[in-house]
């Protein structure tokens, strides 16, 4: 049986994937209880842990996800230092990224369902109506922009939920590493043209670059192609596109129409929020799918992927954790929700029937594309973690284990 890897109270199971700048883990903690949490760890690879920029990134990142709170976007918990090691304690979902979604659709040359990839859609719009409006302590706005908004960033669970993820990039006002205006950042083809062009962004760019992950799910292509990334940087500035019916037919001229909008050239064009475009894709899926709900994509999901489903769930029942968790080593985790005040859930593995398990490993390769990760996990049942007590450090810099706050500006509570 093969053994876990141990980083400070996390026992790390398999690798998911490993990128030129981190790989991602599965990984099991305990509660002070001793029950079994699962997370997904998120560590920097070893020469970019003096890389101070991709490190203050890396916190930004958690900063920035650590202040929304919505079922549609996937949490961090904690960033920890522990020795010469970075990483991040993530929510993990029970499912696979819209990525894989769309390669097996491509491999069994069928199409995703119109009505799912409207919900999907529909889900992520939810989210960044959460991000786009965010606010301080003080009630100033956060000016948060995805700007990765990719089929790799999308999860879908096995129970149809679906789950925004990885602001790693993420432009926000409590952001440290600024971008400079002309400096591009995020994939290509996925990139809103005013991205391209290394505009000021604002929440319309994320608009867009939904627009196309939903007809890339509608049509199996990609809206802007072209055989070098600088032929297609200005074929994404163009914003010309072939018309989704040309590749699919069955798509309903309503949903054709609101993906136009939401990939129209000019920012005052499109949809002016999240909101509307999440509300336009819901009238469609009220006025054309009146009994849809997401056990349909929970369905989807199992049906793509019922071969891994049922061999993961195989091979994480081999793992052993070495030692038994103690009330001092193992002792649960440091919620990031639970250092900003806010109630925290984490993830319970529950033994339920192979067929709703999680999906097959990430291959374990050196060169393996971090943004091509298959977003895997074992069943899930909500329970509510109790951290250990912490120091609170001043210097966030200078702290072993870092908490990362909402916002320097936001004051502590008084007591009553």
């Amino acid at each position: 049986m093969p053994r876990t890897q141990q980083l400070g109270r996390y026992h790390l199971l398999d690798r998911l994937a490993c990128g030129g700048m981190a790989e991602v883990y599965r990984a099991k903690t305990f509660d002070v209880e001793g029950r079994a949490h699962l997370v997904a760890i998120k560590r920097v690879l070893s020469h970019l842990v003096t890389d101070d920029d991709f490190i203050q990134m890396l916190v930004d990142e958690a900063k920035i996800a650590g202040t929304l709170r919505h079922q549609n976007i996937a949490q961090v918990y904690e960033f920890v230092h522990l020795g010469d090691h970075y990483f991040l304690a993530m929510e993990y979902v029970d499912g696979k990224d819209v990525r894989s979604i769309l390669d097996r659709s491509r491999q069994r040359d069928e199409q995703v369902p119109p009505a799912d990839a409207a919900f999907i859609a529909a889900a992520v719009c939810d989210a960044l109506e959460v991000a786009h409006t965010q606010r301080d302590a003080s009630g100033a706005p956060l000016k948060i922009v995805h700007r990765d908004i990719s089929p790799s960033n999308v999860l879908c669970s096995y129970h149809g939920e679906v789950k925004l993820c990885d602001f790693g990039i993420a432009k926000a006002a409590l952001s440290r590493v600024q971008t400079r205006t002309g400096v591009i950042k995020g994939k290509v083809k996925y990139m809103s043209p005013e991205q391209a062009m290394g505009k000021r962004l604002d929440g319309r760019s994320d608009i867009f670059s939904l627009g196309v992950v939903l007809y890339e799910m509608l049509t199996r292509q990609p809206p802007f192609t072209a055989p070098g990334e600088m032929e297609l940087i200005f074929a994404v500035r163009e914003a010309r596109y072939a018309p989704i019916r040309e590749y699919n037919p069955e798509v309903p001229p309503t949903l054709c129409a609101i993906v136009d909008r939401a990939l129209a050239r000019s920012r005052s064009d499109r949809f002016q929020s999240a909101r509307d475009f999440g509300e336009a894709l819901r009238e469609f899926l009220k006025t054309h799918y009146p009994r849809y709900h997401r056990n349909r994509l929970a369905h989807l999901m199992r049906r793509l992927f019922a071969a891994e489903i049922e061999r993961d769930l195989r091979l994480l029942e081999d793992y052993i954790v070495e030692g038994a968790a103690t009330a001092e080593h193992e002792v649960g985790v440091n919620l990031i929700a639970d250092a900003l005040g806010a109630e925290a859930t984490f993830s319970r593995f529950t033994p339920i029937a192979p067929e709703h398990g999680p999906g097959a490993p990430v291959p374990d390769a050196p060169d393996y594309d971090l943004h091509r990760a298959e977003t895997v996990i074992l069943p899930l049942r909500r329970a509510r973690l109790t951290p250990p007590p912490l120091p609170e450090p001043d210097d966030l810099q200078s702290a072993e284990t870092r908490i990362i706050r909402r916002s320097d500006a936001e004051p502590p509570t008084k007591p009553r």
